[in-house]
């Protein structure tokens, strides 16, 4: 009979064993979950009512109860590195890489974010020693490439910043055709102002391997064409990059006049100007093609052309030209006050008459409630050369 009873008793002593145990551990669970609700709560009451510092210390006492806190933690870190609080941020990050039994991926990233921290406070030998660990690691390597080029910009270090774009390009795919012609450029710049030329063209030409139609590379053989008196191969480079971009225009314009200048090439200049107006309207442009109707032709030619010009293409500095050409009377009298007071109303035309106080928003009607920022009666008249 004692066996059978023990029999009976001994798998009910083993089940009110793991209930007591299970009971036990749901309230050790929710107590401590309480706490941490408590505790969280607590922390961003003190952040809402700017009080950070005591803020930090509720958040690094949380992650020492609970580790799933990380990502929180993390996420305050570069809230307060954004913020401009970057010795803040580097504790939180110091903090959960200091924490034991840290998961393997939660490490590395509070590696990458403490390394962001580093370079925001100007600290850039530690960011640049950690994210080179971290890729020597083969730890989110895109990432920390991608931090080192920045650190390597930003110390003008050319040489390892190309290196850095040609790993990241092969590591990921991306073109860095372009950045990397840019840095080749850099390098070339700097061996011209060392006196190396022979280097500089090597640098060249290496800028446009990464990158063919490299604009800056071109402007740089076409200034080192022009200490070097070859003015044909500096018409030939400059006629070159407006084939590729004409936005660079006014920036060519005048060493391009200059060195056909050099070599009577006025004929050919001429031509190019003209062709270029059409797929380049910038009052640049026009305005140095008035300049040269008015050496062939005179004045009032070159008045004729500006009024046309600007019918199509109004600027302040294109109506300051008419005004002079005016002055010296080279435009209709009868005409010309009309013709300038139609250029005049539509560059006014063009210009908004309002403008958002709060967030910039601009237009050509008042608004009591802005359009983009819905304050009230935040937008007002703008004042200025072109306003009240």
């Amino acid at each position: 009979m004692a066996e059978y009873l023990l029999f009976i008793l001994f798998p009910l002593a083993i089940y009110f064993g793991w209930w007591l145990a299970k009971t036990f551990e749901i309230r050790s669970v929710k107590k401590r979950s309480r706490l941490f609700s408590n505790q969280y709560f607590q922390g961003l009451n003190y952040l809402l009512n700017e009080q950070p510092d005591k803020a930090i210390e509720v958040f690094l006492e949380l992650a020492e109860v609970n580790q799933d806190t990380v990502e929180t933690h993390m996420a305050l870190g570069s809230l307060f590195r954004q913020r401009g609080e970057v010795d803040r941020a580097i504790r939180f990050h110091q903090n959960i890489i200091a924490k034991p039994g840290l998961e393997s991926s939660q490490r590395i990233q509070a590696l990458l974010e403490l390394g962001e921290d580093y370079m925001r406070a100007g600290l850039l030998d530690r960011a640049e020693r950690l994210f080179s660990e971290l890729i020597e690691s083969d730890a989110h390597t895109p990432s920390a490439l991608r931090s080192l080029l920045e650190i390597y910009q930003q110390e003008k270090d050319w040489e390892k910043a190309l290196e850095q774009a040609q790993r990241l390009e092969q590591l990921t795919g991306e073109s860095m055709a372009e950045v990397m012609a840019q840095f080749c450029c850099e390098m070339a710049e700097t061996a011209l102002s060392e006196g190396d030329r022979e280097l500089a063209r090597r640098q060249l030409r290496q800028a446009r391997r990464h990158h063919p139609h490299c604009i800056r590379a071109r402007f740089i053989l076409a200034r080192m064409a022009m200490q070097d008196g070859d003015y044909q191969l500096v018409m030939d480079t400059y006629e070159e990059i407006v084939e590729l971009d004409a936005d660079y225009i006014p920036e060519l314009l005048e060493p391009y006049l200059n060195a056909a200048g050099r070599v009577g090439q006025s004929e050919r200049v001429r031509k190019n100007l003209e062709d270029w107006v059409a797929v380049y309207t910038g009052i640049s442009l026009i305005l140095k093609l008035t300049e040269l109707i008015e050496s062939e032709k005179g004045g009032n030619e070159a008045g004729k052309y500006l009024v046309e010009a600007m019918t199509s293409n109004p600027s302040v500095r294109g109506l300051d030209r008419l005004i002079e050409l005016k002055a010296q009377g080279h435009l209709e009298m009868g005409s010309s006050d009309n013709i300038l007071k139609a250029v005049t109303a539509r560059l006014l035309s063009r210009q908004p008459g309002y403008r958002c106080n709060h967030c910039g928003f601009s237009g050509q009607t008042h608004h009591w409630q802005c359009p983009s920022c819905k304050n009230w009666s935040t937008t007002k008249t703008i004042h200025g050369v072109l306003g009240e």
